[in-house]
């Protein structure tokens, strides 16, 4: 697991993450923790006047005897929870019941996840197909899901029923017909009356199987209700939703707006955030949404970007309270999008 260790900012190296926030003797946030060093980050901890940085020591090792690396262990590990769920569905979809145990094994599979953060968003990020986006995107939701219950310091049992609801959310879509789910063009009024009904389809699945917590089947049958009411199948607001369901909500509607699919384009992270900023102060529980941002943006750290100059730059920094505005390097040049509105993010590259 994680423990701290501090490490004189001379000493630090690009690479390390930092394992708890830093303030200035104001209480201001000066850098947010998870952000990995790179030389940028170190300078700016230096002219902070930063002496020490809380540095994460991971222990955790996946399997040091095997000739793959950590990021290709998780990436082979994510293929097959993605094969596994879509056994499940398929089961479904010809008229067995949910198969507790394969479920349940999904779950600890995601589980064992948990502490390679950086490898499995690296894995999502590079890993997304629009043909697969029925059985990816649950997996997605379930790891997002994962990932927002551990910042909110949730005991292991919690996370695990939270796990669980993201595989789960939408699995009543096996009853809705392919035609529909998988139409290009807008959904006519009786076709999207018929998606709405998909929690209550998984709902209804769940909702015999003793195994499966009652907050975990709740989360599947409200995951699409809003704070403002605004959802559905209920429409009840948000004093009404379990923290389970704001949990899922963030991470399904993170992982759509993220996703490339049959009848749209995916956007980059960073127009994601802006979307949240512009919606989801209304529609998303305000500390689940702000929890779940302020911790993915540091993830980016790194990425590499087109911008609409048709440049290759780097992302370098994420300010803490600016996340859809990151600074980007340009070759020996640093372009703090939030100060120079000429240059925009187009899209996210894989190398």
């Amino acid at each position: 697991m994680f423990t701290l260790k501090y490490v004189d900012i001379g000493k630090c190296e690009p690479g390390q993450v930092i394992g708890k926030n830093i303030f200035d003797d104001r209480g201001v946030l000066l850098i947010s923790k998870n952000i990995v060093l790179n030389d940028y980050v170190i300078k700016k901890l230096s002219q902070l006047g930063i002496t020490k940085v809380p540095i994460v020591n991971d222990d955790l090792v996946i399997d040091a005897r095997s000739r793959l690396t950590p990021a290709e262990q998780i990436k082979i590990s994510y293929k097959k929870d993605i094969e596994e769920y879509k056994a499940v569905i398929n089961a479904l979809a010809s008229g067995e019941k949910l198969d507790y145990e394969r479920v349940d094994a999904l779950t600890r599979s995601i589980y064992r996840k948990i502490y390679h953060n950086y490898l499995l968003l690296e894995c999502l990020n590079s890993l997304r197909e629009k043909d697969q986006y029925t059985f990816t995107h649950s997996v997605n939701v379930a790891l997002y899901s994962m990932l927002i219950a551990k910042w909110l310091e949730l005991s292991e049992k919690k996370i695990t029923e939270v796990i669980q609801a993201g595989i789960l959310h939408d699995v009543g879509k096996c009853k809705i017909s392919p035609e529909i789910l998988n139409k290009e063009g807008p959904l006519l009024p009786e076709e999207f009356e018929e998606v709405k009904n998909h929690p209550i389809y998984s709902y209804q699945m769940l909702k015999d199987i003793p195994h499966i917590n009652k907050k975990t089947r709740v989360a599947v049958l409200m995951h699409h209700e809003r704070e403002d009411g605004q959802g559905y199948p209920l429409a009840v607001t948000g004093d009404k939703l379990s923290l389970y369901t704001k949990i899922v909500a963030v991470a399904d509607v993170y992982d759509a707006l993220t996703s490339e699919r049959v009848y749209k384009k995916r956007i980059t992270p960073f127009d994601t955030f802006r979307e949240f900023e512009k919606i989801g102060y209304g529609q998303f529980d305000v500390r689940v949404m702000l929890t779940f941002l302020t911790n993915i943006a540091n993830f980016y750290i790194g990425s590499k970007v087109k911008m609409n100059t048709g440049e290759i730059g780097e992302i370098v920094f994420v300010p803490p309270y600016n996340i859809s505005k990151p600074v980007v390097a340009l070759g020996n040049k640093y372009i703090d999008l939030s100060k120079d509105t000429s240059y925009k993010i187009k899209e996210m590259v894989t190398i």
